[in-house]
């Protein structure tokens, strides 16, 4: 799994491109950490380019869900597709947080 960082409409983006498994955990909730200390109001995880997930790392995105939450931070995931975005569906993560297509559906639902 490969991380970067970027902004997109004065929100923090988080780019993941690969696997997210339970052997990634330390360096998402790292990634997490990060925009947290910088005082990121919402985080968007962009999954465009996520090739697998598993069950563990649907646990990671809930755990960071409810820090945020309780921080008053949102916390999106953008750009799931494929078999990522069924495994994601089908995990109801999408009652859980808010999920678009892109990183601008994200952030019009935020809006709407």
């Amino acid at each position: 799994m490969q991380v970067t960082y970027r902004t997109h409409r004065n929100v923090d983006v988080i780019d993941i491109v690969g696997r997210f498994t339970f052997g990634e955990r330390k360096e998402f909730m790292a990634a997490i950490d990060k925009l947290k200390q910088k005082g990121a109001p919402h985080i968007v995880v962009n999954f465009r380019q996520v090739t697998f997930i598993d069950s563990a790392a649907i646990g990671l995105l809930a755990l960071a869900s409810q820090q945020l939450k309780a921080e008053n931070r949102r916390f999106s995931v953008s750009g799931a597709q494929g078999v990522v975005l069924q495994v994601l569906k089908l995990a109801r993560v999408d009652q859980m947080l808010t999920m678009g297509a892109d990183d601008d559906a994200v952030l019009n639902a935020r809006a709407a």
